[in-house]
């Protein structure tokens, strides 16, 4: 194989390889994308749940009030009958004693829920400054993602035509093995010789096989079949 061919075989390995990485990052970028928005809507939704647990809280304090009033009206109802209970006497002291019971542990519910609203109201600023936080670093994310997409873009662009410009320099006689490389191992279509081995499958060449290679006969690995050239 002339230097020339050797020169441009290692350029086109190169190329195929710079290819198949630029392409393979430009892939990300969609998969990364989602991934950033699923930790904005996070924030977000922990955002509108802070707000909606403060909604329930005040709608559960509100319930406990009624009920504590309701409680209370028929507390005073059963005080008064008590008055002229007679044989039901017993009844209505169970009756006094249970909506007692019951006041009690509507206010000190009432109390809890209270104590909990105050602690997530302090607590709300948190995440919101979390919610904004998130939503700015998402508009940088998606700015810098776009920006990398352009520029992987543009190079990806760049070295297809440089790879189709090189490919145009490849001898008549080798361009057709050299396709059939690339449609069956794609960016690793070729692989370096350094001393006698193949570096991509690290197998070793007889002498002989190198003194070919080195006279400009075509060559493929006998073991992973790939195109070789001189490395080094």
């Amino acid at each position: 194989m002339s230097a020339s061919v050797t020169v441009i075989f290692k350029e086109l390995h190169r190329l195929r390889r710079l290819l198949r990485d630029l392409q393979a990052e430009i892939d990300l970028g969609p998969r990364v994308s989602k991934a950033q928005l699923k930790v904005r809507e996070a924030a977000e939704k922990a955002h509108a749940d802070a707000h909606a647990v403060l909604g329930k809280l005040k709608l559960t304090i509100r319930d406990h009030e009624g009920t504590a009033k309701q409680v209370a009206a028929q507390l005073e109802k059963f005080e008064k009958q008590l008055e002229s209970a007679g044989k039901e006497y017993d009844a209505k002291q169970s009756e006094i004693r249970h909506a007692k019971e019951k006041i009690a542990a509507t206010e000190e519910a009432e109390l809890a829920a209270m104590e909990e609203l105050e602690a997530r109201t302090a607590a709300l600023p948190v995440a919101a400054a979390d919610w904004a936080a998130a939503q700015k670093q998402f508009d940088e994310d998606q700015k810098e993602g776009k920006e990398r997409l352009d520029y992987l873009t543009a190079e990806h662009a760049r070295a297809s035509a440089e790879l189709k410009g090189v490919e145009g320099t490849l001898p008549a006689d080798l361009k057709e093995q050299y396709d059939r490389l690339v449609k069956r191992h794609g960016a690793e279509c070729l692989a370096g010789v350094v001393g006698r081995v193949c570096q991509n499958c690290r197998t070793g060449m007889t002498e002989q096989q190198k003194l070919d290679l080195q006279s400009g006969r075509f060559l493929c690995c006998s073991n992973c079949g790939r195109g070789l050239y001189l490395a080094g």
